[in-house]
């Protein structure tokens, strides 16, 4: 009896350490998993181990892949075009009205969004089935920075973030040294951002543009308006005289020009009169992103042709 009984009690045993054993790779997950606030001022959980991302914002797209993390995306916003890999993935709809069925259907382990565009009640339908959104706000020169630093850790990508920040930083030290340079005893030129130009709305220096164009040694001209993107008429640009405009404008180069060049008969504006009105790169130049350096040299060139 006293053996059966002994017989019975390693059966028992052994049969919880093989449940145990069964179950501790969901349990070890969940352990795993650490709450990390994002910009939000949210807690996220987020796994250790990450292997698919989406991507809700070009920027942040180009972001992820310049810390290393190109290989994970699963899918990207509409128009996340930069670096040419990124083009080939599964889309999930504009960073402002995005597709959360696509989203769901990719099984991302995590996402990572915007402040500065993605809506608010996209983002809270993502976390109420079960994915998590980590979100970051980098609406200007030092909220690009600290984006990139969060991403880093996020991701565990610490030294690559390190790195890209580093490198950004190095630019901006010269590009501001020069633009010292450059406009010493002649002043700094007074510049229109114009994002578009059908109606003209342009940016504050309260933008990230905004800020790119004081760093590389502008003033622009709609730097006291109380909102970020307003609209300006005739009138208002005429009176605000821009040494330089700088169109950023999406669409066709092609309707870029033929709309630019009906401004030839606005002489009494300094630069029509002078041919210093640039199209730029919207992509490059109005992304918070790793290409901000080439942006802020592209920006300086135009503000100091001859």
């Amino acid at each position: 009896m006293r053996k059966c009984i002994a017989r019975r009690a390693y059966w028992a045993s052994l049969l919880a350490i093989c449940i145990v054993l069964l179950v501790r790779p969901d349990s070890a997950q969940a352990a795993e998993a650490s709450r990390i606030g994002d910009a939000s001022g949210k807690l996220i959980t987020v796994p250790t181990h990450v292997s698919r991302i989406v991507s809700l914002a070009p920027n942040l797209t180009e972001i992820l892949c310049g810390i290393g993390l190109g290989e994970k995306l699963v899918g990207v916003s509409s128009y996340s075009d930069y670096p040419a890999a990124v083009k080939k993935l599964p889309k999930v709809g504009g960073f402002a009205s995005l597709n959360v069925e696509v989203i769901v259907s990719l099984r991302p382990d995590i996402a990572v969004g915007t402040m500065d565009g993605n809506s608010e009640t996209d983002v809270a339908k993502l976390r109420s089935l079960g994915i998590p959104v980590f979100c970051v706000f980098p609406k200007n020169m030092k909220g690009l920075m600290q984006s990139i630093d969060q991403l880093g850790r996020l991701f565990r990508r610490e030294a690559e973030a390190k790195k890209l920040v580093s490198n950004i930083e190095l630019v901006v030290k010269r590009v501001k040294r020069k633009a010292e340079r450059l406009t010493r005893g002649r002043g700094r030129p007074r510049v229109l951002i114009a994002l578009d130009i059908k109606p003209v709305v342009s940016a504050t220096a309260q933008t990230f543009i905004g800020e790119l164009i004081e760093i590389a040694g502008g003033v622009n001209v709609v730097g006291a308006y109380g909102i970020r993107y307003p609209r300006l008429g005739l009138e208002t640009i005429v009176a605000s005289a821009p040494d330089v405009i700088l169109v950023t404008g999406h669409g066709s180069r092609k309707e870029l020009l033929k709309d630019l060049r009906s401004w030839a008969r606005w002489r009494e504006i300094p630069a029509v009169k002078n041919g210093r009105v640039y199209l730029l790169d919207p992509d490059i130049t109005t992304r918070p992103g790793p290409r901000v350096a080439g942006a802020l040299m592209t920006i300086q060139r135009k503000l100091f042709a001859k």
